[in-house]
């Protein structure tokens, strides 16, 4: 008879490195002490048995994103998805997996969690050696504890996971605690507001310890909690604590048996199924509107490619043309990644306010210099307020009527330059 008690596997990077695993039960708290296992000769499966198997990989390679989607149920919900953040992913969609989790109650915004397909494929072919049978992926990140009005810092091995109420998970080496922290809450931060919470095993904090000690002086305040069962006793916190999203889903589901039990219910699923149809054509319009927002987003890069390399098409991948004629240049990392975060805030703003053409675009460090062809000059106003929301600066900076449009330049700055 299966209980409310989890089986939990923290999966390695490498594949011939150890399995760590432990026990806990509905709350949260370790059964059993943690420990190790790369055998495969059915010590897991046996522990496994009435129990449910959840396999832990890292937040490193799992991407978490909060994205709008309209409502509707998990299936629809995982067609729209690979849409939705199609210019934000680096990879073909075809070669990642989506998940979603549950809708943000206050902001409407949809966590989704991106993996490589290849990554679910090995993180179950392990499982299979190991002779178990998982009931959910989760990744690392999805658990690390969240306190409201604070800071939390776990220390995973040689990475830090950094979490708080108002921003996605966030994975950094561990060698730079303070840099952590600012690229969680920005450059522009106070850190001397920020209560933090640091969570370790007596390992890693005789590692990093002194590293994190460091902060004490420039936050609020800063608590450190040592936990003797490691990390999977505080991973373990998080399946109560937390709303992680569980990747199994989609093609990746496990497969049931259907037994007598269908039998009950065709009736319920037959209906089902007729309201499914009746909303297949709306289902069908999403995913027409996707496909039409993403071709528009990728001609205005284009546009932008061209007007920075002219002569030089960008071939049928824009975005990707872009990301590497940027890449090329010599040590000029951070310049890839101001433009790039440009773009998206252009895209974004794209998306509220469709009308204006991008004729133009002239890029500086920490600045973009649109040209734009609106009906007027309250379009193009429209436009910057939509940058301005994405937390940019913007503003409209010449203008004229022009062969029966209105044509001004805006200019797009990061905020603090």
């Amino acid at each position: 008879m299966a209980t409310t008690d989890w089986l939990l596997l923290r999966l390695p990077s490498g594949s011939d490195a150890d399995v760590s695993w432990a026990v806990v039960d509905a709350t949260g708290q370790l059964l059993s002490l943690p420990s190790t296992d790369a055998s495969g000769d059915g010590g897991l499966h046996t522990m496994s048995t009435g129990r449910r198997v959840a396999l832990l990989v890292s937040g490193a390679d799992v991407s978490q994103f909060q994205v709008a989607l309209p409502a509707g149920p998990e299936a629809r919900l995982l067609q729209l998805a690979p849409f939705a953040l199609e210019d934000l992913v680096s990879q073909d969609v075809e070669q990642l997996h989506f998940a979603v989790g549950q809708r943000d109650a206050i902001t409407g915004l949809v966590p989704v969690a991106v993996a490589e397909r290849s990554h679910m494929q090995e993180w179950l072919a392990r499982a299979t050696q190991l002779q178990i049978v998982p009931h959910a992926v989760f990744a690392e990140s999805d658990l690390a504890p969240v306190l409201p009005g604070h800071v939390t810092m776990v220390v995973a091995d040689d990475q830090l996971l950094l979490r708080n109420d108002a921003a996605r998970p966030l994975l950094l080496p561990a060698n730079d605690p303070a840099l952590a922290l600012e690229m969680l809450l920005g450059a522009e931060a106070d850190l001397a507001a920020v209560n933090l919470v640091v969570y370790s095993s007596a390992e890693d904090w005789q590692l990093h310890g002194s590293a994190v000690e460091a902060l004490r002086d420039r936050v609020a305040s800063l608590k450190v909690q040592l936990s003797s069962g490691g990390l999977l006793s505080q991973f373990a916190q998080g399946l109560v604590h937390s709303l992680p999203i569980n990747l199994l889903q989609g093609d990746f589901r496990p497969k049931r048996a259907s037994g007598d039990g269908w039998r009950q219910w065709r009736w319920v699923a037959m209906l089902a199924g007729a309201l499914l149809l009746l909303h297949g054509a709306g289902s069908l319009w999403q995913l027409h509107q996707l496909r039409q927002a993403s071709e528009e987003r990728q001609q205005d890069i284009a546009r932008i490619y061209g007007s920075v390399f002219q002569g030089q098409p960008p071939g049928p991948y824009p975005r990707r043309a872009m990301e590497k004629r940027l890449a090329s240049l010599a040590g000029d990392a951070n310049r890839q990644g101001e433009l790039l975060h440009l773009l998206a805030a252009v895209a974004a703003a794209k998306q509220n306010v469709p009308v204006p053409l991008l004729q133009s675009a002239i890029f500086e460090p920490g600045s973009l210099k649109m040209k734009l062809s609106a009906p007027d000059a309250a379009t193009l106003e429209q436009f910057s307020q939509a940058l301005r929301a994405s937390g940019y600066t913007a503003k409209v900076i010449s203008g004229s009527v022009h062969g029966g449009n209105y044509e001004g330049q805006v200019e797009l700055r990061k905020p603090g330059s």
